[in-house]
């Protein structure tokens, strides 16, 4: 089936903008045709999904698709925190999947992406998207989990202590829970062994090098090892950006490009950092990112499509959720990579910023250094979001929806996505999260407005759409709004 506009069916991880409206956005700029299911199909702040009528909907909108983007999160467990939460019979979550092998009977030619989460432990008390047991022992359960990583690999530790310290039935129902999933992350692997699945990204969310996500993803790694499914199965850091990643392949793929994406950071030791909330070296993680993507890396910038900027893991680590006030570091690192990325973009060579020095938002030292210098409006991509596997797997899919994008229409999607990710993540996460209240979106507004304008361009074509300022999740964690461009805006009043 040959369409000149690619038509991509996502079934999202929820319907947090970033795995919605983001991607939306990042097809636009593409010139990808996107197909998300109906609103009241994806229910908001975690609550299950009518898996059933979803099933339906997507074995429907495959039927004259050119490619499926699959979370099976929300296809098997009714959406990401509903995965973490489900207590259903195994068999029940896994002949949901048996939809998936009725779309390849259907479409033998059609391809198939599908990506799931390898459950987080989180550090602090507090359930949130955890179990109601997390409010008291969340500290413990992490603990836990280092010792028992610890005894796994055959080192001293102190596992037998650390469960005394939770109720047996807390840990009988949390790893449970973890079996579960386990279980549901092997019958994928066995999916891309069938065919069924083209490509799959086993996403291995909030982990640290000692903990059970740690030996579950290596306990997934031999068995993907020993089927030899390394080409088409990836085990890394990251959730949120997956759906954008492999909207972006499936894009790619249809336009028959396998772009050659090099690394610049100005100090590539630094690439052997793991970053807060990984196991692996960032380097692991841009590798993988890249591979999820379906790209190729390079190691010479001057033949590569696409560079990838990295602003990498900085020391001391630091954390935009935690803590508001951060201390200041020098700015040299970030100076460097601003001369690099100038360097590269008067050379002709695209550039996608991926500034992972902190944990859940921008270093302000360098955007400030790329606004100074002109460098914002001639980006390819920029992100530094949440996690390291969060920011560089959205500034790739950036990065190469550009490489696709022809035309005003579609650079104009480029530069309102580009701006959506500065207000965002430099904008917000950085600089107006600090002490936000939810019921006052108006306040947000106001302030990201201010914001918008210092930016200088792009964002000086774009505004912020009145009213349209909302925490989705009813958490200051995450925010949507919208961007309208300033010609939109005279033509609504």
């Amino acid at each position: 089936m040959n369409h000149s506009t690619a038509v991509v069916t996502l079934l999202p991880l929820d319907d947090r903008p970033v795995n919605t409206g983001h991607v939306a956005g990042l097809a636009g700029t593409a010139g990808t045709r996107l197909r998300l299911p109906p609103a009241g199909l994806l229910p908001a702040r975690g609550v299950p999904a009518d898996m059933d009528g979803t099933a339906r909907w997507l074995e429907h909108a495959a039927g004259d698709s050119d490619a499926v983007v699959v979370s099976v999160n929300q296809l098997a467990c009714g959406g990401f925190v509903a995965s973490r939460r489900t207590t259903e019979p195994l068999a029940r979550t896994l002949a949901r999947l048996d939809v998936l092998r009725r779309i390849r009977a259907a479409r033998p030619e059609l391809p198939v992406h599908a990506f799931v989460t390898l459950m987080r432990t989180r550090k602090t008390d507090g359930a949130g998207a955890e179990p109601e047991y997390w409010d008291g022992y969340g500290r413990r359960f992490f603990a836990l989990s280092e010792e028992l990583y610890r005894a796994e690999h055959g080192r001293p530790d102190a596992a037998a202590r650390a469960r005394a310290e939770i109720p047996e039935p807390f840990v009988a129902d949390f790893f449970t829970r973890r079996m579960r999933l386990h279980a549901l992350q092997l019958a994928c692997v066995e999916l891309v062994a069938e065919g069924v699945v083209d490509t799959l990204s086993i996403l291995v969310e909030d982990s640290t090098v000692e903990s059970v996500s740690t030996s579950e993803r290596e306990w997934l790694e031999s068995w993907i090892a020993r089927l030899g499914l390394g080409g088409r199965i990836r085990c890394l850091p990251g959730a949120d950006e997956a759906g954008a990643v492999l909207t972006t392949r499936a894009a790619l793929e249809h336009a028959g490009l396998r772009p050659r994406v090099a690394v610049a950071c100005p100090d590539p030791d630094a690439l052997g950092r793991i970053a807060a909330y990984e196991d692996v070296p960032v380097g692991d993680t841009i590798a993988d990112q890249i591979a999820a993507i379906g790209a190729v890396l390079v190691e010479d910038a001057g033949r590569a499509d696409l560079v990838l900027a990295v602003h990498p893991p900085g020391l001391p680590p630091r954390d935009w959720c935690s803590v508001q006030e951060q201390p200041e570091r020098p700015g040299d690192d970030a100076a460097r990579l601003a001369v690099r990325v100038r360097d590269l973009l008067d050379a002709g060579r695209p550039v996608a910023v991926a500034d992972v020095a902190d944990a859940n938002g921008a270093d302000p030292v360098l955007v400030t250094a790329l606004r100074a210098a002109g460098l914002l409006p001639r980006l390819a991509g920029y992100a530094a979001w949440n996690t390291a596997g969060n920011t560089i797997g959205s500034a790739l899919a950036q990065g190469c929806s550009r490489l696709l994008a022809d035309g005003d229409r579609r650079l104009a999607e480029h530069a309102r996505t580009l701006t959506h990710r500065l207000l965002d993540d430099w904008g917000y996460q950085t600089r107006a999260r600090s002490g936000v209240s939810t019921a006052r979106p108006d306040l947000v507004e106001r302030e990201l407005g201010d914001l918008l304008a210092d930016l200088g361009p792009p964002a000086d074509k774009f505004r912020i759409v009145p009213g349209s300022v909302c925490f989705p999740w009813d958490r200051p964690f995450e925010i949507a709004f919208e961007l309208e461009h300033l010609e939109e805006g005279n033509d609504r009043r």
